[in-house]
């Protein structure tokens, strides 16, 4: 299965006056959690000859091991996924001198993926259009967009039976 989508308007200021466009974006009614340690685990296990609880083992411990990397200003990559660095910040000072450990904090943990990774998934990504009928008005679709979701609905409401 791939990836749903929604499409979403977006409004824009041109020179011409307003513009609206419409854009997929993410899907946020995905299961939370997405993939657990456990079905990780389970899936790796199967690929690599381990156990699932010596994977799963590796996957609890992988979080405390980065964080402790981290924390002692060392940035993580984890080669075919991607490397974990730091973003800090404190209040602006007028003077150098002012600028004090107390002062600075975590802003945030970012990710960059790694560039393969990335390819691969632009390379076969499938993505699948949530049906626009079940959060456009209606009078907004194409006649064919509508006729179209109601037949693929009945598709599988008959293959589920």
């Amino acid at each position: 299965m791939g990836m749903i989508y929604l499409v979403r308007k977006k409004v824009f200021q041109t020179k011409e006056g307003l513009k609206e466009l419409y854009y997929a974006v993410q899907r946020t009614l995905q299961a939370r959690g997405g993939v657990t340690n456990e079905k990780l685990a389970r899936r790796m296990s199967q690929r690599k000859g381990m156990t699932e609880g010596d994977v799963l083992s590796v996957l609890s411990d992988l979080p405390v091991f980065i964080e402790k990397a981290l924390r002692e200003g060392e940035s993580v990559t984890i080669r075919g996924l991607g490397t974990f660095n730091l973003a800090i910040t404190s209040p602006g000072c007028e003077c150098p001198d002012d600028v004090m450990p107390g002062k600075v904090e975590v802003s945030r943990v970012y990710f960059k993926p790694d560039r393969g990774l990335v390819q691969r998934l632009r390379g076969d990504m499938e993505f699948i259009r949530y049906p626009l009928s079940k959060y456009f008005p209606h009078d907004q679709l194409k006649p064919e967009t509508l006729k179209r979701e109601k037949a693929e609905a009945v598709a599988e409401t008959e293959k589920a039976v």
